[in-house]
């Protein structure tokens, strides 16, 4: 029996606008992973493979590494996130999925992300709106005095390309095709 297409059929109406949105949405979060993200990983290895050396070879370690590496690392994270969404990286515990009709299935899975992208809208507002307020406040790092508000701007950034994520899956969860065998190639 030949395996069953997850590719739009034109008998689908708005299937394959729906096929081309999660493309392009699929390979911006790939993008903003690999460049962001893979970017603040290497200069997060480069910095602390710098800040070790110097601390045994020279006894003298970077003067705030640390606050360096912590920014490099919640940009990583806010760039990643989504792309972990859209992968299928992250952890779920299917409890009475198998118990379920597939109909119910396909509406519990659909509206599980309209409630993710609800709360990731929300976040994405109150990281913003936190960055306004760092800055009005003076927020930044404590050894290098590094301003909060574009760290809150990246992480609202990240949330809201999550949200972005989860809502463009929908359609594809509705039509019983949440899962995306194709992602990774191409």
């Amino acid at each position: 029996m030949p395996a069953k297409s997850t590719k739009p059929s034109s008998a689908e109406p708005g299937a394959a606008f729906d096929a081309r949105l999660l493309e392009r949405v699929g390979r911006l979060v790939r993008a903003v992973a690999l460049w962001g993200a893979g970017g603040m990983l290497a200069a997060l290895v480069g910095l602390t493979v710098l800040d070790v050396g110097l601390r045994y070879v020279f006894n003298a370690p970077l003067y705030g590494a640390r606050d360096v590496a912590e920014m490099l690392l919640l940009v990583m994270v806010a760039l990643s996130m989504a792309y972990s969404a859209r992968s299928g990286g992250q952890v779920a515990i299917a409890l009475f999925s198998e118990r379920l009709s597939p109909r119910l299935n396909r509406w519990r899975e659909a509206s599980l992300r309209m409630l993710g992208a609800a709360m990731l809208l929300v976040l994405t507002w109150r990281l913003w709106s936190n960055g306004r307020d760092a800055a009005r406040f003076g927020e930044a790092s404590l050894a290098l005095g590094i301003p909060a508000r574009p760290f809150y701007g990246l992480l609202a950034l990240g949330m809201l390309l999550y949200a972005v994520v989860l809502l463009v899956e929908i359609p594809r969860a509705l039509a019983g095709r949440a899962a995306d065998p194709d992602f990774f190639q191409s």
